[in-house]
């Protein structure tokens, strides 16, 4: 009976998120696009969308552990796109640097952004969205200084890194997202880091007097996502067979949509992977069910942009909310 209970009240928590309200949303959205394309509900274009997530994906997976700490991070399209050149540029002829040194160069340089964020907001105490936003602007400035490099990808490892399937149909990149939102959701519900992190994004003020380093946990979240920018910009010159210094550009504001779409509070303190991989599904299914339709680029934009002044009011009247239920 005890169990029979517990399984009850996990299943009326699931029913709670937002989780079952997206899964139906996409159920209709392929109806609609499959109305008004037939080639749409095809095992080719399912494999396109997932393979063409990835980078959205490991970005949301950096962007969803700040969030929920409370944070902001709108400098994660300028990280990934410093990291795609640079790797590229580090493997022309001229330098011929090994694979392994040119990842863990890229690494380096994504954790080290995210290190300067945390630190910068943590120490000083500048408010994250104006601090990331400015190192958006600098560390895109200093991607065009190889502007006119344009340097192509040969190196066969990198190459594969972003278009593998495994059985011609399961693009790598989507087991990918799989393995680090699994490894990240483990993190969240069994680790003290987790629980910090919730606490912190709940409540700053009584994290800092229950004893929780926040500075520390706070800075460690840029550093994460700083990461995971590192790994979306190995995954961006994978795909598009270059480095060219305006990759990445507006990202961060699809990432945004995906992560609050997902369920996970602008204010901090809530949110998990199911809702964020499933919101990331949804959002790249719009994508491509535009261009299938043939919707103009500069509606596509309007789409986008409507989308994420929708969820972010959403977010906001469910706080508001819960506000007053408190």
């Amino acid at each position: 009976m005890a169990k029979s209970e517990k399984q009850y009240s996990m299943f009326k928590n699931f029913l709670r998120t937002p989780t079952p309200t997206l899964i139906g949303l996409y159920i209709v959205m392929i109806i609609i696009f499959t109305i008004a394309d037939r080639n749409f509900l095809t095992i080719q274009n399912f494999r396109g969308i997932f393979n063409n997530f990835a980078v959205f994906g490991i970005l949301a997976s950096g962007v969803t552990i700040v969030m929920i700490a409370g944070g902001f991070d709108l400098s994660i399209g300028s990280i990934a796109g410093l990291v795609g050149i640079v790797s590229a540029v580090l493997m022309m002829d001229r330098f011929a640097i090994s694979t392994p040194l040119v990842v863990i160069i890229a690494i380096v340089i994504g954790c080290i952004v995210g290190l300067i964020n945390g630190l910068i907001i943590t120490k000083i105490g500048i408010n994250p969205i104006i601090t990331t936003l400015g190192t958006l602007a600098i560390v895109r400035g200093i991607c065009y200084f190889w502007a006119n490099l344009n340097p192509r990808i040969y190196n066969v490892f990198i190459q594969n890194l972003g278009r593998k399937f495994i059985l011609n149909a399961i693009p790598y990149t989507t087991m990918y997202i799989v393995v680090f939102f699994i490894i990240l959701t483990l993190i969240l519900k069994f680790t003290r880091f987790g629980r910090n992190l919730y606490a912190i994004g709940g409540n700053e003020t009584l994290a800092r007097l229950a004893g929780i380093p926040v500075d520390r946990i706070k800075a460690i979240t840029y550093v994460i996502s700083g990461f995971f920018c590192a790994i979306a910009g190995l995954l961006l010159i994978s795909q598009l067979g270059s480095g060219r210094p305006e990759y990445g550009t507006g990202a961060e504001l699809e990432v945004l949509t995906i992560v609050v779409l997902g369920g996970v509070t602008v204010g901090g303190g809530k949110g998990n992977f199911l809702g964020v991989f499933v919101a990331l599904v949804i959002i790249q299914t719009i994508s491509n069910g535009m261009v299938m339709m043939d919707v103009p680029i500069f509606l596509r934009q309007v789409v986008k942009g409507a989308l994420l002044v929708l969820v972010i009011s959403i977010d906001a009247l469910r706080n508001r909310r819960n506000l007053q239920l408190y």
